[in-house]
């Protein structure tokens, strides 16, 4: 039995030392499998970003198009409607001169005892025709010109019409895209609840937007203390209304922006970098605040939805949200550790 056992032995280790040996190659191939379900993943996220920029910016471009083509017909709008008054206006002053030609005209005094009377008789048939004639050329020259108007508002509404399918095309692949980040999130979503926990006691501690900014952190500073090599596009289309440096409505000097926009405007990352804050903050709306690199923060105000989630990466051109429409006005404000940078150092002024 002992020498049975001898024999056994190395016999029985030689077959555990070969399942333990196949139990880590199965391990090292079930590694490799989710490192590259993991690397795949990580393509379908960046694939969705880049498809997120490029569909954000057309959805963008063809918004402000729109929003042109209506402001447009409004224009037209108010042109013709001037134009219509006018011509009601017009319509009583060549009654009147109708009325005084006709007038003059069934009652000649050709007798009269002397040659001022017929003078006179004379010059006011004259210049009643005189005013006839140019109240009628006016009329005609503003109906030629309301003509034109509307066939130039018929043109411009075909434009608006034939743009309405795109339009919602790009809408829809825009909300498609926004949704298959969201479930792309997920994971990062699951990690929110003590994050947000800090947030809110810091937007409650804090007594400004600086303040807010300078708390949720920023990149490391560097000594290059460059943003970008060329100027960005603002994260919202609009007019500039305020700019760094003016006076506010309250009379206090404004350290960024204020960019008028349209209701419910797509807003855009203004450059790579990480979500450090997307709440809501007193006196701003919904805000978000993203840290760039070499120490940067951009701060965009008056949101009405968001559609990005903290610490998440982000590209350049990347939609983040949504304006507010009761307050469409942005407050953009750049920051480098304390110090509010003028925008117009960075952007291309909207």
């Amino acid at each position: 039995m002992v020498f049975l056992w001898v024999f056994c032995a190395p016999s029985f280790a030689a077959s555990e030392l070969d399942a333990i040996k196949s139990q880590i190659k199965q391990t090292e191939q079930q590694n490799k499998q989710i490192e590259i379900q993991l690397e795949t993943t990580a393509k379908d996220v960046e694939q969705t970003k880049k498809k997120l920029v490029k569909a954000a910016n057309q959805f963008s471009d063809l918004e402000e198009q729109r929003n042109a083509l209506a402001q447009r017909i409004a224009e037209l709008d108010a042109q013709r409607d001037i134009i219509v008054k006018d011509l009601n206006a017009g319509h009583d002053g060549i009654s009147d001169s109708a009325s005084g030609i006709l007038f003059i005209a069934s009652h000649p005094d050709f007798d009269s005892e002397n040659m001022h009377d017929y003078i006179l008789t004379s010059v006011l048939l004259t210049s009643a025709a005189e005013q006839f004639d140019n109240q009628i050329m006016d009329a005609t020259n503003k109906i030629e010109e309301l003509d034109k108007i509307r066939r130039q508002r018929a043109i411009e509404k075909e434009k608006l019409d034939r743009s309405a399918k795109r339009y919602s095309d790009e809408k829809n692949t825009l909300d498609k895209l926004l949704k298959t980040r969201s479930a792309q999130n997920e994971k990062l979503k699951n990690q929110q609840i003590a994050l947000q926990k800090k947030l809110k006691d810091l937007s409650a501690r804090a007594k400004s937007i600086s303040e807010l900014s300078a708390g949720v952190g920023s990149s490391e500073m560097s000594a290059d203390t460059k943003f970008s090599r060329r100027k960005l596009n603002t994260p919202v289309r609009g007019r500039l209304v305020v700019r760094y440096g003016e006076k506010t409505a309250l009379g206090l000097k404004s350290d960024g922006w204020r960019i008028h926009t349209r209701g419910d405007a797509l807003v855009m990352a203004p450059a790579d970098g990480v979500v450090k804050f997307a709440d809501n903050f007193r006196g701003f709306g919904k805000v978000i605040i993203m840290s760039h690199k070499n120490g940067y923060n951009t701060i965009m105000t008056n949101m009405g939805s968001i559609d990005v989630l903290v610490d998440q990466e982000i590209l350049a051109g990347e939609p983040i949200g949504r304006m507010n429409e009761n307050r469409p006005e942005m407050y953009l404000e750049v920051r480098r550790g304390n110090t509010s940078i003028d925008p117009s150092h960075l952007f291309k002024e909207p």
